[in-house]
């Protein structure tokens, strides 16, 4: 049941602001929202979307294609970038956690559809994506207006402690990979490793 809340919670939001772009006659005045309303959405339903393995017949636990940036992907290449970097940052959430089970075997370890597990790769799978998700992230956001940018920088703090304080004993690793993550791919993206550039994403 868990697992179906929040993508039902994702797609409810997601339904009422279109219906309100088509049918509200003073969404005009409040469209700036939008944008901010759809990437909450794709953030709720990322958090949950890659154990959605568990109920999808012919897929195993742990399938590479929900445990991925494919979905947000995806939802970018349909041109809905604010639910593909909120639904990215979800699912950025989700696979740094997953870095740190009890043993890497069985239900750890990342499976392809046919080829099966792919064994001690997993870790670095699941690291390139975590990097691969915060790029499809920082892309859109970095061509968000600064009083948009600050409302997502509230709603990403607000979501990590959340997910990681309430829903994860161990938050250390995830937050550490988070934050190597970003670094990188600023770095890719402007040529310098630090924070203070990171910082002037959302600023």
């Amino acid at each position: 049941m868990k697992l179906y809340v929040a993508p039902l919670m994702a797609f409810l939001l997601a339904g009422l602001v279109l219906a309100a772009r088509e049918f509200c006659p003073f969404w005009p005045t409040m469209a700036f929202m939008e944008e901010i309303l759809l990437f909450l959405a794709g953030l709720i339903a990322g958090i949950r979307l890659p154990d959605l393995d568990l109920l999808t017949p012919g897929l195993s636990h742990r399938s590479a294609i929900t445990h991925s940036c494919f979905p947000a992907l995806i939802v970018w290449a349909f041109g809905l970038s604010p639910i593909a970097a909120g639904l990215a940052l979800g699912i950025a959430f989700h696979l740094s956690s997953d870095l740190q089970p009890k043993s890497w075997t069985g239900g750890a370890l990342i499976k392809f559809p046919v080829l099966g597990s792919i064994g001690m790769l997993s870790p670095i799978w699941l690291i390139a994506n975590v990097i691969g998700c915060l790029a499809i992230f920082m892309e859109v956001v970095s061509g968000e207006p600064v009083d948009a940018r600050q409302v997502i920088l509230a709603i990403c703090l607000m979501g990590a402690g959340w997910y990681f304080l309430q829903e994860e004993k161990r938050p250390l690793l995830p937050l550490m990979t988070l934050g190597f993550a970003i670094l990188l791919v600023h770095a890719v993206r402007g040529g310098t490793l630090s924070v203070k550039l990171v910082w002037q994403y959302f600023a």
